[in-house]
């Protein structure tokens, strides 16, 4: 029987970046769950109400901004409804397009939800040093970028 680390070429688990990835964002996400949980707010909403614009934002750059499969954002957008945080109206260009926006009670959320993440993020540039978060986020965009174009990291189907 093959253990992962045959099927990783000898490296192990903790050797990747896609590991601490995950890891760290598991991590993460669940401090911000628990305390936006705290705040009255489920985790699910944060981001959304943080990439929802005062003009409104179109429905389809929400899930693509935050990494959400439709599904998983239609959800949301109904649960954010129901709470009275958001308003989905056409587009006064555009009828076809539905665009979100805040109402008072959502701008209320946002602002709780602004302060949770900044609160998080200054925390943890307190504990590891402002250059090593600098390194750390410009590291993250280049990786990001790389990523923007897989073609570049696995050349071929044989390559695999």
């Amino acid at each position: 029987m093959h253990s992962i680390f045959s099927y990783l070429g000898g490296m192990k688990p903790q050797q990747t970046i896609d590991f601490h990835l995950r890891w760290g964002w598991t991590k993460l996400s669940k401090l911000y769950a628990s305390e936006a949980e705290r705040r009255g707010i489920p985790f699910s909403y944060v981001f959304i109400l943080l990439h929802t614009e005062r003009s409104g934002t179109p429905s389809t750059k929400l899930g693509p901004k935050m990494g959400m499969e439709s599904t998983s954002l239609s959800r949301s957008l109904r649960g954010l409804e129901e709470m009275g945080w958001i308003q989905r109206r056409p587009d006064a260009n555009d009828r076809r397009m539905m665009r979100v926006f805040l109402t008072e009670a959502g701008i209320d959320a946002r602002r709780q939800a602004r302060d949770l993440v900044v609160s998080v993020n200054q925390r943890l540039r307190q504990m590891l040093g402002a250059e090593s978060v600098d390194r750390l986020l410009i590291e993250m965009r280049r990786l990001n970028e790389i990523l923007d174009n897989p073609q570049t990291l696995v050349p071929s189907d044989r390559a695999l």
